[in-house]
């Protein structure tokens, strides 16, 4: 009896092809978003929007919202490095060809909700919730 195949996932072009580039955008004195945008084609393959604090001199990670595993999801932990969210689901990305366009599609709204929710993780990662 044959086993049921693997399910396909959908994975980004490495690079190359495809280009990534990584850039800061400031929010206040000690906070910030570091995104890494994969593009391919004219269009975002994979991205990463990461919220960094200065701490003692160090950037730390308190947030992230990426792509991985077939999904976009969101990631959020605590100073003490407790995890809050790990792989909450914002969206599948499904296999084949319409794979780039929800990545490229789903890139705004993940960088809107990261400048938006910003104070909101911070307080959270200070606090433990």
């Amino acid at each position: 009896m044959a086993g049921k195949p693997a399910a396909q996932v959908y994975t980004p072009p490495g690079v190359p092809p495809a280009e990534e580039t990584t850039f800061p955008i400031e929010l206040s004195e000690n906070d910030r978003l570091v995104v890494r945008l994969r593009t391919y084609r004219k269009k975002i393959v994979d991205y990463a929007v990461m919220q960094e604090t200065l701490v003692a001199g160090q950037w730390e990670q308190l947030a992230r919202i990426d792509c991985c595993r077939g999904t976009v999801h969101r990631h959020l932990v605590t100073q003490g490095g407790e995890t809050l969210l790990d792989h909450d689901l914002i969206c599948d990305i499904p296999y084949g060809e319409k794979s780039w366009e929800v990545v490229d599609d789903s890139y705004e709204g993940a960088l809107d909700e990261m400048e938006e929710r910003w104070e909101d993780n911070l307080r959270r990662w200070r606090r433990g919730r």
